[in-house]
């Protein structure tokens, strides 16, 4: 009884401790988030926590700069940071704590410890939400099925909440625009493209001994299909979906692609390694060699990213080469870490970007 009271107490003070801190200062402002919530928030804000949506700390950098100001986030977002490009941009993101994390649930203790001024999070987790307000903590949602799972326009709200939260809403046009017209310029080459001459896809969204699942019809994996002109093989079925083998030979994908929270390479299919009771190699995509990987840049590049517009041009590219034969991928990747990150990249990077390696997929 006397150790439950005392941790009563030691979390009540942690709790003023944290209001103490984050109302150290007079001046505060309001910002909506994208639950319409109204969140009170330091004038200026100092210490940053992002707790998900697992990309926002790469789109929180590509509108940074660096990670100044960033002192938590979650663990699998640290390992994709890791294996990544972002300590190129900024070393210190491979510093930040995560280990206030453990097994997906927030230990509120430890965040309480680290003061944040503010916690960016997921909208759809509820759980999370209420937890910060317990604990008192301002706490700013950001959505990841903005219209439908619009990667780009979920992409860009990312990016106009980051400007209001941090008051710098002039540098936001610039990232915004750069999607707008990338979006506009595939769909303006993809015009006219009959429904036949579109290949029928699989997304390899989660394949692991214990999971076997794909995109369906609200969620990212539709994007991606229709704004890169296939078709989505799973379209049926609804977000992140349940399949098995006898599906995927009744589908017998044109193509596939394995993201990052896999693993799995294009060659554990091609050698039919993958796992012991899936026989890939009758599977079209695996016969004629049109099984990929997403690349992993500043981040894994299926979800929202601060490189989804590289990853319309990768998608458009293979699905369509002949109508892309003119885009130089690598050349594409320069160009924009070079305007948008600052930076230069060498051929090992570039060749990275394209082939991430297996222990990215870590702590999803």
């Amino acid at each position: 009884m006397r150790r439950t009271i005392l941790s009563i107490l030691a979390v009540s003070l942690l709790v003023q401790l944290a209001a103490g801190a984050a109302f150290a200062t007079d001046s505060r402002r309001v910002v909506v988030d994208q639950t319409g919530t109204e969140v009170s928030i330091p004038e200026k804000v100092e210490r940053v926590v992002i707790t998900s949506p697992w990309p926002l700390p790469s789109v929180y950098v590509l509108f940074h700069g660096s990670a100044d100001k960033l002192i938590g986030m979650h663990p699998a977002s640290l390992s994709a940071a890791k294996y990544s490009l972002l300590p190129r941009i900024a070393p210190e993101v491979v510093e930040v704590d995560s280990s206030f994390i453990k097994n997906g649930e927030i230990n509120v203790e430890e965040l309480l410890k680290m003061r944040p001024d503010v916690v960016l999070y997921n909208a759809s987790n509820l759980r999370n939400k209420a937890i910060f307000e317990k604990a008192g903590i301002p706490a700013v949602a950001f959505s990841t099925s903005v219209e439908k799972f619009n990667v780009m326009n979920t992409l860009n709200s990312w990016v106009k909440l980051l400007g209001e939260v941090f008051q710098k809403e002039d540098s936001v046009k610039e990232i915004v625009d750069y999607g707008r017209q990338t979006y506009d310029a595939i769909q303006s080459r993809l015009a006219g493209l009959a429904e036949e001459d579109k290949p029928r896809v699989l997304i390899l969204f989660h394949y692991s001994e214990t999971q076997f699942m794909t995109s369906g019809s609200s969620f990212y994996g539709q994007y991606w299909c229709d704004a890169s002109g296939a078709v989505n093989v799973a379209s049926e079925l609804r977000g992140m979906t349940d399949i098995n083998m006898e599906q995927v030979y009744e589908w017998n994908p044109d193509i596939i692609y394995i993201t990052n929270f896999s693993s799995f390479m294009p060659e554990d299919l091609y050698e039919n390694k993958a796992l012991p009771n899936h026989d890939w190699s009758g599977v079209k995509a695996v016969r004629e060699g049109r099984v990929y990987k997403f690349p992993l840049g500043i981040y894994r590049w299926f979800p929202p990213s601060g490189d989804s517009p590289l990853n319309l041009k990768f998608l458009a590219k293979h699905n369509h080469p002949e109508l892309f034969e003119d885009m130089d991928l690598d050349k594409e990747v320069r160009d924009y870490y070079r305007r948008f990150y600052h930076m230069d990249l060498s051929d090992e990077e570039v060749d990275r970007v394209f082939h991430p390696v297996r222990e990215a997929a870590g702590g999803v």
